[in-house]
């Protein structure tokens, strides 16, 4: 079966505004800026059977207030993640998936390798779907996934924005390039995963619209490159 995963600009402002929450303020204990966050995403589905194709709508996400976010890991709490679940089916939405970020400050990665492999899944994230995956018994049980990728650089840099992939599409938001990539993940018959086809589609940010705002610049502070603050235009 294909999935198409449609994300609302709602839900990508959702995304967006907790994930440079996360990647900016410096949060409780921890010692620098750049946190990985944890949320789950609701919306609507669509079955077409005669096309053997499944359409998620995204239309907003819930960050996990509970979750234990660092720089390099985030540790969902399963009961929150219960919990809303079923809050949200008596307002009439479904669970569709989750989503984390993957954070990059200037020295961490150059861009290039964030292409080639940070804003993929990573092995502690696939070891995680598994683990999702084994607590559903039906045959054609699939989990959706989403990672949000944000790597700071010295100056906005657009030149590449755009699709990468049926499932990734890169852009910027002021002197950070975004990476945001869905993938449906199925169980095959020796524990492993499958990626289903999947295709992202985003009309927000597949038309360039976001190009026409004028976004501020992340930095870090004086003698404080850990340390990230946020300097509007």
């Amino acid at each position: 079966m294909k999935h198409v995963v449609e994300v609302t600009q709602s839900a990508l402002t959702q995304m967006l505004l907790n994930g440079f929450e996360a990647f900016v303020i410096k949060h409780g204990n921890n010692k620098r800026s750049g946190i990985e966050f944890y949320a789950s995403v609701y919306g609507d589905i669509e079955l077409n059977e005669k096309d053997d194709e499944c359409r998620s709508i995204v239309q907003f996400v819930s960050v996990d207030t509970s979750a234990k976010m660092k720089s390099g890991s985030v540790e969902s709490n399963e009961a929150a993640e219960d919990l809303k679940e079923q809050l949200a089916e008596q307002l009439g939405y479904y669970r569709l998936g989750n989503m984390h970020s993957h954070p990059y400050l200037l020295a961490e990665m150059s861009l290039d390798e964030v292409r080639k492999r940070g804003c993929e899944f990573s092995d502690g994230d696939i070891e995680c779907f598994k683990q999702q995956l084994e607590k559903y018994g039906a045959d054609d049980a699939y989990v959706l996934e989403f990672v949000l990728t944000i790597k700071q650089l010295e100056k906005q840099n657009t030149s590449k924005d755009g699709r990468i992939d049926d499932n990734v599409i890169e852009f910027s938001v002021g002197n950070c390039k975004c990476f945001l990539r869905a993938q449906v993940f199925t169980k095959d018959d020796s524990e492993g995963l499958i990626e289903s086809p999947t295709q992202l589609v985003c009309d927000y940010l597949e038309e360039f619209t976001h190009l026409t705002a004028e976004f501020g610049r992340v930095k870090a502070k004086s003698n404080r490159k850990r340390v990230l603050e946020y300097k509007p235009v």
